[in-house]
C-alpha cells in the first residue's frame, strides 16, 4: 500500500511540474511576441486656411466688416495695421488688382495691392483706399475702364495677402511697365525691384 501511495504522489508531482513549465513557456512566448503596428491607418490631413475667392471670403478671413476708412482723417502705420476695412473697399482693391495686374504672377498681383496700401500710409497721397484708387491719373486701369471688369479668385487672394501684411514691392509707392510707359517722370524714380513686367519704385 505504501508503494501505491508513493506512486500516486510521484505521478501527481510529475504532472504539476509539467504544467508549471508549460505555463512558463507560454508566458515567455507571449512576452517575446513582436508588437504589430498597423501601418495602414489613414493619416489625418492638416487643416488648411481656405483660399479666398470672393470679397465675402476675404472679409471673413480678416474678421470684417467694419469701419470705413473714408471716416479717417489721419492714419499712422500702427493704426492702419488694425484698421478694419469695409467689404466695398475689398472689392475696390480686387478690381484694381485685376485691372492693373491681370496676367501677372500672384506675387505681382500682391505687389500692386501693396503699393496701393503703401500710398494710403504715405503723406504724399490721400488717406483712404477709395481716394487713392480714384485719384486723377493714378491708375491706368481706372482711366481706361479695365477697373470695371469683374475680379477673379486670384485677385481676391492677392488682396487678402496684402491686407494681411505681405508686401513683395518692399514699400514701393509707384510701379510701371517700362515697355509701354510714356511718362518720363516715372522713369526717374529710384527702382527698388522688378516683378514680372512691372518695375517698382519710390
Amino acid at each position: 500500500m505504501k508503494k501505491s501511495v508513493l506512486a500516486i504522489l510521484m505521478t501527481s508531482l510529475f504532472f504539476t511540474t509539467f504544467s508549471a513549465q508549460s505555463h512558463q513557456v507560454e508566458a515567455v512566448t507571449m512576452m517575446k511576441a513582436p508588437l504589430v503596428i498597423d501601418d495602414e491607418q489613414p493619416a489625418i490631413a492638416p487643416l488648411e486656411t481656405p483660399e479666398p475667392k470672393t470679397k465675402q471670403d476675404v472679409a471673413l478671413l480678416l474678421n470684417l466688416p467694419v469701419k470705413n476708412m473714408n471716416d479717417v482723417n489721419q492714419v499712422t502705420r500702427d493704426q492702419f495695421s488694425v484698421t478694419n476695412y469695409s467689404i466695398e473697399e475689398i472689392e475696390m482693391l480686387a478690381k484694381l488688382v485685376n485691372g492693373e495686374a491681370r496676367g501677372e504672377t500672384f506675387e505681382g498681383k500682391v505687389a500692386v495691392a501693396a503699393v496701393t496700401l503703401n500710398r494710403v500710409l504715405s503723406a504724399k497721397f490721400p488717406n483712404s483706399l477709395k481716394k487713392v484708387i480714384f485719384e486723377s491719373g493714378a491708375y491706368t486701369a481706372v482711366s481706361d475702364g479695365q477697373y470695371d471688369q469683374r475680379p477673379g479668385p486670384e485677385s481676391y487672394k492677392a488682396v487678402y495677402a496684402a491686407l494681411s501684411g505681405q508686401d513683395p514691392s518692399s514699400g514701393a509707392l509707384f510701379y510701371y511697365n517700362p515697355d509701354i510707359a510714356t511718362d518720363d517722370w516715372i522713369r526717374t524714380r529710384h527702382i527698388i525691384k522688378e516683378i514680372g513686367k512691372h518695375v517698382f519704385t519710390r
